[in-house]
């Protein structure tokens, strides 16, 4: 399967309002710097008239692309994850066991996905154990399927294994 998310924006909500605080918190600061610089004693500050006004417009212009831009590519870094993982999640309540979740190495939740997959092959080999038994009692010799008392032990010992109440 192909690891390499094209599109940068996964969760618009969680990513644009990701930005926005970014962007708006970057130019109060630059806001607060200028006003502060002009604003003390004995500095002459800024000269914030004609040509200086239009570059310094200029320049919170591009910061705030910048830093939207910036904010969207580290915010994919969350989103992209965190989508990731609800899918393979979804496919586990689906029943597929070999579902595993894999994510591009600059990505963050690398320890979680870790635990995740850990976690799904656990499943994996206690559902095979159980098919196992079954599958014994099936091919049980005799023309049918006797259930002897180790066979309902051993599949209580599974079954005890998961926890659903």
């Amino acid at each position: 399967m192909e690891n390499r998310r094209k599109t940068v924006v996964i969760n618009s909500r969680f990513q644009y309002q990701y930005a926005l605080v970014a962007a708006a918190a970057s130019v109060l600061l630059i806001n607060l710097f200028i006003i502060i610089n002009t604003l003390l004693p004995d500095y002459h500050g800024f000269l914030l008239s004609g040509w200086h006004t239009l570059i310094v417009a200029c320049i919170e212009i591009l910061l705030i692309v910048g830093v939207w831009w910036g904010s969207l590519i580290s915010s994919h870094r969350i989103a992209g994850p965190v989508f990731v993982i609800v899918r393979e999640i979804e496919l586990l309540s689906e029943g597929d066991f070999t579902a595993r979740v894999s994510l591009r190495r600059q990505d963050l939740f690398q320890p979680e996905a870790d635990a995740i997959n850990q976690s799904i092959e656990i499943l994996q080999k206690r559902l095979h154990r159980l098919k196992e038994i079954v599958e014994e009692i099936e091919h049980q010799p005799g023309g049918y399927a006797p259930v002897t008392p180790d066979h309902i032990a051993r599949l209580r010992v599974e079954l005890e294994q998961f926890k659903t109440a």
